[in-house]
């Protein structure tokens, strides 16, 4: 599976989007509508439109024709701006793509202290169990599809591309092939950013053991934001197999990308999609594109 992540303007998503998507998806009429009184945009209210004239009663889940799939995509993953006449897009971010399970590995680096990152089985257990006891907090969760805070709306009846779907009020638990962050709690996990980082970097030289980690200045800066280019490594993760160098690079770019958006006041939303669309697959460990 492959997975996207970008950063979004957050007031869109939960006083225009997320508003109108919990009215669609009991009647898609009168979710459209609502839409269309907040969206000024050329493109999309020309989109909204034409899905609307040809909407005859049923929710947003009975949608699936590929105008309504690319109206989806613009209210959730692109940059949106207000305007007087109303909202418009931006932008869209490239945002950090990469293979899903590559990038549940490097969160879970990034994130969990306990993560065995330097045994693969032990790792790919450890994942599994992990996803197991849904655990709402950090990265991990937005890469897992993991909802927090609850959302108002099945995500799953908005759009789905791999078939995860979970939406559990009595649990206020919701699964989804997407997922969201508001920006403040981008802010909290930048603010964890660097210590982290400084962590991870620890517990690669404990596991060096007297192996002297001659590139961690080096190391740390690229991470933190100080060079714009990884370092080349002659010891950090090594003896993990001939790609295990790529996680250094991935870290930095999903730090980069928490980094950025933090700065910036956005949220993030995450997307899962199959194997075969525009990112390439890869497997933890593998070089997978990644960018802002």
């Amino acid at each position: 599976m492959n997975l996207v992540i970008r950063p979004v303007h957050d007031v869109f998503l939960e006083e225009v989007a997320f508003p109108a998507l919990a009215v669609g998806v009991v009647d898609a009429t009168s979710g459209l509508g609502k839409l269309l009184e907040w969206i000024a945009d050329e493109r999309v209210s020309w989109l909204l439109g034409r899905v609307l004239d040809r909407t005859v009663g049923g929710s947003f889940f009975g949608l699936v024709d590929d105008e309504w799939l690319e109206l989806v995509h613009i209210l959730l993953f692109s940059e949106w701006e207000r305007r007087r006449d109303g909202w418009h897009v931006a932008r869209e971010h490239p945002g950090y793509a990469a293979d899903y399970e590559l990038g549940l590995h490097v969160a879970l680096m990034l994130q969990d202290p306990s993560y065995p990152y330097g045994d693969a089985a032990a790792a790919e257990r450890f994942r599994e169990e992990w996803l197991g006891r849904v655990i709402r907090s950090g990265p991990v969760a937005l890469v897992a599809g993991i909802w927090d805070p609850f959302p108002p709306f099945p995500p799953d009846q908005v759009l789905v591309t791999v078939g995860r779907s979970t939406y559990a009020p009595a649990e206020n638990l919701a699964i989804a092939d997407w997922s969201y962050r508001p920006s403040h709690a981008v802010k909290a996990w930048e603010r964890r950013l660097d210590e982290q980082l400084r962590n991870l970097l620890g517990r690669e030289r404990t596991r060096l053991g007297p192996v002297s980690l001659r590139e961690s200045t080096e190391l740390l800066a690229y991470w933190s934001g100080e060079l714009p280019e990884a370092p080349t490594l002659s010891v950090a993760f090594s003896g993990l197999g001939p790609t295990a160098g790529a996680w250094v690079r991935e870290v930095g770019e999903i730090s980069r990308l928490i980094r950025n958006a933090a700065a910036a006041g956005h949220g993030l939303t995450s997307l899962v999609t199959r194997e075969g669309g525009p990112i390439s697959a890869s497997e933890p460990g593998e070089t997978a594109p990644a960018g802002w």
